[in-house]
């Protein structure tokens, strides 16, 4: 199920995909996913499109927009939104933090 989502993050993806990838039902899926990832299969899925957004943010000069799209967010601000509750702080932010280091370094 995990690969299945790693495999197809930059879609939509739907819980009854998840859990049919694994042979189980929806509720078993969950049930899986919190035993042995401490998250639901929808919290690992937006994790995993983050972590991929951050690998786009520091290794392209791709718009914000464009990550966002290309990582399976159905918008910039749902993605700008997403990315600062998961991270901390804004996408741009983000960008403008890591470079930063990099250059003081």
């Amino acid at each position: 199920m995990i690969a299945f989502i790693q495999f197809n993050y930059k879609e939509p993806i739907k819980l009854e995909e998840i859990a049919e990838a694994g042979n189980v039902s929806r509720s078993q899926c969950c049930k899986i996913f919190k035993e042995i990832i401490n998250r639901s299969p929808n919290d690992y899925l937006v994790e995993y499109r983050i972590d991929k957004s951050i690998d786009l943010i520091m290794k392209t000069d791709m718009k914000m927009t464009e990550i966002a799209y290309e990582c399976g967010f159905n918008g910039s601000s749902y993605f700008a939104e997403t990315f600062k509750k998961i991270v901390g702080v804004s996408p741009r932010e983000y960008k403008n933090k890591e470079k930063k280091k990099c250059t003081t370094i």
